[in-house]
């Protein structure tokens, strides 16, 4: 029987706290002895002995034994008896685990360095910074008494878990044996926080051949996951906005769009008739290509540069005409909260003009993202941080282009991919991106005019829709 393949329908990073601190602690490790030290200490080990028996036993002169022997005497390893034999002290019988095993003597050694701990279950994720910024992603919040104790938290998690913490390679204890033996914790001697930065946790959210919804998987980042799936959920709940099925049908009816519809079974998408339908798609030339997930994940996007590379070409030897390339991106939490955005908007931009020293335009690119109005200052400054690279390419659009269910990325004149973004939080946790390329000329023709309609608006005098680049606010 063929193991099932379930499909991402989308991707979402999320931004998780780690502290980074300076520990310093001691540790006692065991080490083996010198080797007449060793061996004098396992034949006594078996049954007190005297001198002589000693002294035979290794080919030892008199003036030898008793010099072997009295320095074990002088470190508190060997006692003299009664009798005039010599055996272990209580000292010496702790080197031994069992008859005839190796005699190992604690070392107290001292080390430290930088460790990152996250702030939901506090599992040590290494020592490197992430060199990450807190940007394109959900930000997962942790309750500010614990990032404010982190330190004594840490603490007490770096003792809990120090073998697992070295196991893991993010310490390497000082010996000088071959087989060393197993550290243990003697004292936390400092902890100290230098910092705060985020770790990037992508998750992908799937669903089975038969559209059902599959469990997300732990981070594999992570020892444990089960606080930071907590942190996930709340902030999965807090970015849902309410079911949209209606207005998304809307949005079908104002495209005229009939096919996608189709696709829709009771739990979310028919996977197989969306691939079949796909395959039928390549004979009609890209006029109708279904698709499920976000444009910019990897598949999608490629899959939509294959059907615009044609058109691309065929602008780029026109020396007439400048089309415009519009990407409108939708009302939604889910959209753009991974770094794939900017990689694929950077794509185009670059890709808008030849290289050499005469460089020619072929098309403008414009992202138009959503924001409340022109003072929705946080918004803006949100879009800023993510793109800070191609501001001028980039332009503030009042939300509302069909209730912000729908994002377009449109090719004046020669090709559109429309994504409706469906949410269902009842039974999917993130929205559902599903939508089609086409190249189909009055297609493309319906869609522009809507969107340049929109984009064109104003909502009162002196007051349009288009509030101009980003670069310029």
């Amino acid at each position: 029987m063929s193991e099932q393949i379930n499909i991402a329908y989308h991707e979402v990073d999320f931004l998780l706290p780690i502290h980074r601190f300076d520990i310093r602690f001691s540790y006692v490790t065991k080490k083996g002895l010198p080797f007449i030290r060793e061996f004098v200490l396992r034949l006594v080990h078996i049954s007190p002995m005297k001198l002589s028996d000693i002294a035979t036993f290794f080919g030892f002169s008199d003036i030898e034994v008793e010099e072997a022997v009295g320095d074990l005497v002088d470190k508190g390893d060997l006692q003299f008896t009664e009798g005039g034999q010599v055996e272990l002290t209580s000292k010496s019988r702790g080197y031994f685990i069992g008859l005839g095993s190796t005699p190992l003597v604690s070392s107290l050694l001292e080390s430290g360095g930088q460790f990152a701990f996250e702030l939901a279950g506090f599992n040590c994720v290494g020592r490197k910074r992430t060199n990450d910024k807190w940007m394109s992603g959900l930000n997962l919040e942790v309750p500010n008494e614990i990032v404010a104790n982190s330190e004594r938290m840490v603490k007490r998690k770096f003792q809990e878990n120090f073998h697992k913490i070295q196991e893991q390679g993010f310490w390497e204890h000082k010996s000088l044996d071959d087989e060393p033996g197993r550290p243990s914790i003697y004292t936390m001697e400092s902890v100290r926080k230098l910092g705060q930065e985020p770790l990037r946790l992508t998750s992908l959210f799937s669903i089975d051949p038969e559209g059902v919804p599959v469990e997300r998987e732990d981070f594999d980042i992570l020892g444990d996951s089960s606080a930071v799936q907590e942190l996930v959920t709340d902030a999965i709940v807090s970015a849902q906005k309410p079911m949209n099925f209606k207005q998304v049908g809307e949005a079908m009816a104002a495209f005229g769009d009939y096919k996608t519809r189709t696709l829709f079974n009771n739990h979310s998408i028919d996977i197989v008739k969306l691939m079949l339908d796909r395959q039928s798609s390549a004979l009609e030339d890209g006029q109708w290509v279904p698709f499920v997930g976000p444009l910019y994940s990897k598949d999608n996007w490629q899959l939509i540069n294959n059907y615009f590379e044609k058109h691309l070409a065929a602008l780029k030897k026109r020396k007439d005409h400048i089309a415009d390339l519009i990407w409108l991106a939708p009302s939604d939490g889910f959209w753009g909260q991974t770094l794939r955005v900017a990689s694929c908007f950077s794509e185009l931009v670059d890709g808008s003009v030849s290289k050499g020293k005469n460089s020619e335009r072929f098309y403008e690119p414009k992202l138009y993202l959503p924001v409340l109005d022109s003072r929705d200052r946080r918004t803006i400054g949100r879009w800023k941080q993510m793109l800070p690279g191609h501001l001028s390419n980039v332009y503030g659009l009042v939300e509302g282009f069909m209730d912000g269910n729908v994002e377009v990325l449109l090719l004046s004149g020669e090709a559109v991919v429309v994504c409706y973004h469906i949410s269902k939080p009842d039974s999917l946790p993130v929205s559902l991106p599903v939508g089609y390329i086409s190249t189909d000329k009055k297609v493309v023709e319906v869609v522009e005019a809507l969107v340049q309609d929109y984009v064109g608006g104003i909502i009162s005098f002196d007051n349009p829709r288009d509030i101009g680049p980003l670069s310029k606010l």
